[in-house]
């Protein structure tokens, strides 16, 4: 064999083993679901999408973090404001020491959300708001950027005051049911919502 060919057969079957590795946000995420014994992501419940989903986010790059949460929209749009917060989150834990590049990577969380439900609008303003009340401004200005008629409910959204406890909860109602630990990202930390539509706190350590 040539050496010209050899190194074009090498290449290829290089490019096939890695394959693997390029694999989209999209599929990653419906490997993280499926991984847990569900056998499509549309019959997963809310907390197994959002803990397979944060288990997915929390190790991927903070500039990639717009393209999964438009993935986790497309596979689930009715968990679009819990994406975001997860998304906005993970952002805020990565790049914390950056506040200069915080608040441009939250813009674009926000507006890819927007991009992929514009019918959440007031929603994603709000899950954003309340996964990092202190860029809150950054939120709303990327909200009503993509959203500029809903403006005024987008303001009202985010201008409610997040309760100052360790742990943030969203409403069972406006976000699925979904609360993590304020200081951790953590899929264990994901809890069901009760019968009566409030939202169990994650205070307790999970059961091994």
């Amino acid at each position: 064999m040539q050496p010209l060919a050899r190194l074009l057969l090498t290449f290829s079957c290089a490019l096939l083993l890695s394959a693997p590795a390029f694999a989209n946000p999209a599929d990653e995420i419906t490997r993280a679901v499926t991984a847990n014994g569900v056998s499509e992501v549309s019959a997963a419940t809310h907390r197994q999408f959002l803990k397979a989903f944060t288990a997915v986010v929390a190790r991927v790059q903070p500039r990639d973090l717009p393209d999964y949460v438009i993935a986790a929209i497309n596979l689930r749009p009715d968990l679009t404001p819990n994406a975001v917060a997860v998304a906005v989150k993970a952002a805020g834990r990565n790049w914390e020491s950056k506040p200069e590049l915080l608040c441009p990577l939250i813009e674009r969380i926000v507006k890819a959300a927007i991009a992929a439900n514009p019918g959440a609008a007031v929603a994603v303003a709000k899950a954003g708001s309340s996964a990092s009340p202190h860029l809150r401004r950054c939120v709303v200005a990327a909200a009503i950027s993509a959203a500029p008629e809903a403006k005024d409910q987008i303001v009202e959204a985010a201008s409610n005051k997040t309760p100052p406890f360790a742990f943030i909860s969203f409403s069972a109602s406006d976000l699925g049911a979904f609360s993590y630990k304020a200081a951790t990202l953590n899929p264990a930390n994901i809890s069901e919502p009760v019968d009566n539509g409030t939202v169990i706190s994650p205070e307790q350590p999970a059961s091994r």
